[in-house]
């Protein structure tokens, strides 16, 4: 899920966070791509395919197991790399346990799709039954065994979360090991990653836009430290906890402007109006007073957007009790977003492919036409030769400004340092 309405609270309060740009605009970049998200994508534009009138058949080999997620990431890696592009394919590790709540839900909504795609079936109801069929397609062990072997044959390097991927794929950005991080998941950017990539993996990206978002563009442009965005993103429905009932998106940011914390939120909210889970105030008696929380100042490092030093600055944190269970659920899912378990050393390397045992593996095992295999592996290879030796970005001869450099001009009158025309030129290069 992500963050429940960030997308559209972005483009609604921040539109100049957010940019359509074309794969080809992304040439000589490494991008780290969500794994479990391009693979859900794939099993579900074949499902749900244009031939016929049930939404196309699933892709499968002699032995009747499913490969359309082998095709749909060997044609789409491919096309990264004939592009110039190269990608790093990032996989969960073991749900946090405060997540546990989540996929429990999960878990009863596909049971709730099996029961209600039986009826469909029944009744002969075509779209209906394509409805619940998508929602049952699930990302399991064996399908991500597949694609790390597949990638792995292709010479594209493999990361395996110690937890949730869309954090481990941040902090490899942030640690400028990547570009940026290409999901449908908006949590990325609660997890700090300086650029995100939406539609990037999509069956038909060839013929629509990536939708580019920057993490700091959005953060400066709603006004708020990134410890209000992370609790502005709580407020608005994570994947870590329940949110307040009543409050959207716009309640959600004029709450965090007014009130800058979720603590304060909660001293001076609404109760009648606006329903607060319990697991936010565990320590709060039955008469339904708040019980004051001690804060304190503590540093933290933030990685600036420009200069790709670290910045300091002031956080507040919430000493809680030693007692797990007494500590609010929204401390614990902010204390994922600002300090999730990742991997902190890397070694990312693209190799050439090994032709031959990704041929058996395709053609064998997989079932794949042998022409085709063989056509795609000339193109690998020639687009391997092109990308050992990458062309330097023309934009990489620039040092950009920061936003906060640029304001500060405009406030002593100053002129700006670009011509917008000349930048808006380069961006199209």
């Amino acid at each position: 899920m992500g963050i429940k309405g960030l997308a559209k609270l972005l483009a609604d309060e921040a539109p100049e966070s957010i940019r359509d740009v074309t794969l080809s605009s992304i040439h000589g970049r490494k991008i780290a791509v969500d794994a479990s998200m391009a693979i859900y994508q794939f099993l579900i534009a074949v499902r749900h395919g244009s031939s016929g009138t049930n939404g196309g058949g699933v892709l499968t080999n002699s032995d009747g197991e499913t490969t359309s997620h082998i095709q749909g990431l060997f044609n789409r890696t491919i096309r990264f790399l004939v592009e110039g592009i190269r990608p790093v394919y990032v996989f969960d590790g073991k749900p946090p346990n405060i997540k546990s709540h989540e996929l429990t839900k999960r878990r009863e909504k596909r049971e709730a799709a099996k029961i209600a795609l039986e009826n469909a079936k029944e009744e002969n109801d075509i779209q209906e039954q394509e409805k619940q069929s998508k929602r049952l397609v699930r990302v399991g062990r064996k399908e991500n065994d597949d694609c790390k072997k597949l990638l792995s044959l292709m010479g594209v390097p493999v990361v395996t979360a110690p937890c949730e991927a869309e954090a481990q794929a941040a902090a490899m950005a942030r640690d400028g090991l990547v570009w940026a991080v290409a999901t449908e998941d908006m949590d990325a950017l609660t997890f700090r990653t300086p650029i995100l990539l939406r539609k990037m993996t999509f069956a038909n990206a060839s013929k629509t836009d990536i939708q580019q978002m920057n993490y700091f563009d959005a953060i400066n442009s709603l006004e708020l430290t990134h410890d209000q965005f992370v609790d502005l993103c709580i407020l608005l429905g994570c994947d870590y906890c329940d949110s307040i009932r009543g409050v959207g998106p716009k309640t959600a940011l004029k709450l965090i402007r007014e009130h800058r914390n979720i603590e304060t939120i909660l001293k001076h909210i609404d109760r009648k109006k606006y329903g607060v889970p319990d697991s936010w105030i565990p320590n709060e008696p039955g008469d339904m007073k708040l019980k004051q929380s001690e804060q304190v100042e503590t540093e933290v490092s933030v990685y600036n957007s420009d200069d790709d030093c670290k910045i300091k600055e002031k956080q507040n944190e919430t000493k809680v009790n030693d007692d797990k269970s007494s500590i609010p659920i929204y401390v614990k899912a902010r204390d994922l977003f600002n300090h999730h378990e990742v991997h902190d050393t890397l070694d990312l390397k693209w190799t050439a492919c090994q032709s031959d045992e990704l041929t058996k593996f395709l053609v064998d095992e997989m079932g794949f036409s042998s022409d085709r295999v063989k056509a795609n592996i000339e193109k690998l290879q020639k687009a391997y030769k092109a990308t050992a030796k990458p062309q330097t970005r023309m934009d990489s001869f620039f040092k950009p400004k920061s936003n906060t450099a640029i304001k500060s001009n405009k406030r002593k009158g100053l002129a700006p340092t670009k011509d917008p025309k000349k930048h808006k030129k380069l961006e199209r290069m």
